[in-house]
């Protein structure tokens, strides 16, 4: 049967819980050096993800610090993280062991929320645990992105998938975060679906309001975009709520809560339905990015975020996306999601340019960068995805050649670890050394009747990503300590 492929190699971010964790480690944790280690006899992938690691890891501090553990996501001079760039970084902060710095750092944003700054928290955070100069005068004052909420919820859904933790749904501290930001802060800055298209530029201003402060007139900017005069309303925040929404209706079905879960698909169904009918340009094939207060559409960035939040699944608008995307030419900010991106949309070719280049690029040092390389490696390259929900590890070879090998070693799965090796796109190997069975399920590129797994055979079910690459694949239980072996098979 044919499937539509979401699950081969997709993004995730990590988010933390604000008590004691409720997930207690079984597994022995292993030394830095150990931990995702990644070999390649393609040597420019082989450097290119040792340069990222290098780097990454260079950005991580040991929590000496007044703040606790936590890892450079800002411009490297500002010795602080802000809450974009975390929620993008963290993946690659996962896969390289860094979860107490992400954790940490989650809840620095989820306990500062508050009234007083309009259901906003602070968002850039110091080593010294304080809110970054550069951002904060005081609560009236302060640059913000009103996209940062929603980032973080979906942050916090995708990195249950990746740890098992549930302290990510149910913890008090983020329960709030969530119900605050979904609720009172949509609210006060009128992003409900019937008004993101109508509500004013600036809003909740200090009685001292003054156009000549950044700080009056960037608190509450409806973009990741920060340069465009005039805007109201940015794509990409339309696309973060609508992953928002999304992600607490994943949790809240994941809990049992039916209505909740009903509630928030129809909301982040409801901006979908707003991105498509009001966005698209049907004309021109493409997706309008600036809604100013003269009501006007406008292009410049955002595209990026409406595929990286899977905000459309409209298989012929994301294509023409993509060419629109791979038409301009980005900032590294930008360009760091696009292995990632890419390779799980199926452009495998634009992909591996992306991730072997971005060390070259520059301003290659922007942290951002290389976290972006070591996600793009593991979650691209190696197409592997964990989901607790599920209790399944997925793995799906993207290698350029048959001749070719990469191998992922100790990579943070759950309350342990799994190993992964690829031989070209026809044979892969898994280790599960994690506490629990787990359901492996393995794909390769191409259209297979047969996997061998240990021997033997299994009928494969067939899927697609959004380039049109076909994949066969299988499902297997997979014991914890124990190490299988897949291969293609011709075989009917």
């Amino acid at each position: 049967m044919m499937r539509h492929l979401l699950l081969l190699g997709t993004t995730a971010l990590l988010l933390s819980g604000c008590g004691n964790s409720s997930q207690k480690a079984v597994m022995e944790k292993l030394p830095q050096e150990q931990i995702a280690v990644f070999v390649s006899t393609d040597k420019h992938l082989d450097n290119t993800y040792n340069w990222a690691r290098k780097m990454a890891l260079s950005y991580a501090h040991d929590g000496t610090d007044p703040v606790g553990y936590w890892y450079e996501a800002a411009l490297p001079q500002r010795e602080a993280f802000c809450m974009r760039d975390v929620s993008h970084q963290s993946v690659g902060a996962q896969i390289l062991g860094l979860s107490a710095h992400n954790k940490n750092m989650f809840r620095k944003f989820a306990e500062n929320i508050s009234e007083s700054k309009d259901w906003c928290t602070y968002w850039e955070i110091n080593r010294y645990d304080k809110p970054a100069p550069a951002d904060y005068t005081n609560d009236k004052e302060f640059w913000y992105n009103l996209n940062a909420n929603f980032d973080v919820i979906q942050a916090c859904w995708k990195m249950y998938e990746w740890t098992g933790d549930k302290d990510y749904l149910t913890d008090s501290c983020f329960v709030n975060f969530y119900d605050k930001s979904l609720n009172e802060y949509i609210s006060r800055w009128k992003l409900q679906p019937e008004n993101v298209m109508s509500r004013p530029r600036y809003m909740n201003q200090p009685e001292n309001f003054d156009l000549n402060n950044n700080f009056h007139t960037c608190r509450g900017l409806a973009s990741y975009v920060e340069n465009f005069r005039g805007l109201t309303m940015g794509v990409d925040l339309i696309a973060t709520l609508y992953a928002g929404f999304n992600a607490s209706s994943q949790m809240a079905s994941l809990l049992g809560n039916k209505e909740k879960a009903e509630k928030d698909k129809q909301m982040a169904l409801a901006y979908r339905d707003i991105l498509e009918k009001e966005w698209w340009c049907e004309d021109s094939a493409y997706y309008q990015t600036f809604w100013t207060e003269d009501r006007t559409f406008h292009r410049g960035e955002g595209v990026p975020f409406i595929l990286w939040f899977g905000a459309t699944d409209n298989t012929n608008r994301i294509q023409a996306s993509v060419k629109d995307i791979l038409s301009k030419e980005w900032n590294v900010e930008n360009m760091s999601a696009f292995p990632a991106l890419l390779y799980r949309l199926g452009y495998l070719k634009e992909a591996y340019t992306y991730l072997t280049e971005l060390p070259q690029m520059n301003r290659s040092e922007y942290p951002e960068v290389s976290y972006g390389v070591i996600e793009g490696t593991v979650c691209g390259v190696m197409g592997v995805l964990p989901s607790a929900s599920e209790n399944i590890i997925s793995t799906c070879s993207r290698l350029t050649s048959d001749t070719l090998n990469a191998e992922i070693r100790n990579l943070p799965v759950l309350d342990g670890y799994v190993s992964v090796k690829h031989t070209g796109c026809i044979a892969t190997e898994i280790e599960n050394n994690t506490s629990q069975e787990l359901v492996w399920r393995v794909a390769f590129m191409g259209q297979y009747p047969q996997v061998k797994i240990d021997g033997k055979r299994y009928q494969t079910d067939s899927c697609q990503d959004v380039y049109g690459n076909r994949y066969s694949m299988v499902e297997v239980k997979l014991p914890s300590g124990k190490k299988m072996y897949a291969q293609v098979s011709d075989e009917k």
